[in-house]
């Protein structure tokens, strides 16, 4: 069973391809995603007020990779955008486009949690 937000957040059809099928084993690595990640909001801020754009672009990057092999393909896409900011330099960019970036991280975290909770 998918949950609302799960299946506005992510690609569940290309996880499960992914993870042969094993809802178990993508639920419990896209857990493990946000665990790794649950200081993201403040690791962010951090890193763009910083303004050094090589650290931006391998914060987004990590980001991403992960967003990308878990299908939250939104996240993904955000977190590609602002790597790309970075990697021209533009921090004036990457401040105005990092309010969405948090709003789609926090939708992937509503979605796992639900997604744990609905575990058959």
């Amino acid at each position: 069973m998918n949950s609302n937000a799960a299946i506005l957040v992510l690609d569940m059809e290309e996880a499960l391809l992914r993870f042969s099928g094993n809802r178990q084993i993508f639920v419990k690595l896209l857990l493990r995603f946000l665990e790794l990640n649950t200081q993201v909001r403040e690791k962010a801020e951090t890193v763009v007020q910083g303004g050094n754009c090589d650290e931006i672009v391998l914060f987004f990057h990590s980001i991403k990779g992960g967003a990308a092999n878990l299908s939250a393909k939104r996240l993904a896409a955000q977190s590609a955008l602002l790597e790309n900011l970075a990697r021209i330099g533009d921090v004036d960019g990457i401040k105005q486009e990092l309010p969405a970036f948090h709003a789609l991280f926090e939708e992937v975290a509503i979605a796992a949690g639900e997604l744990r909770d609905s575990a058959p």
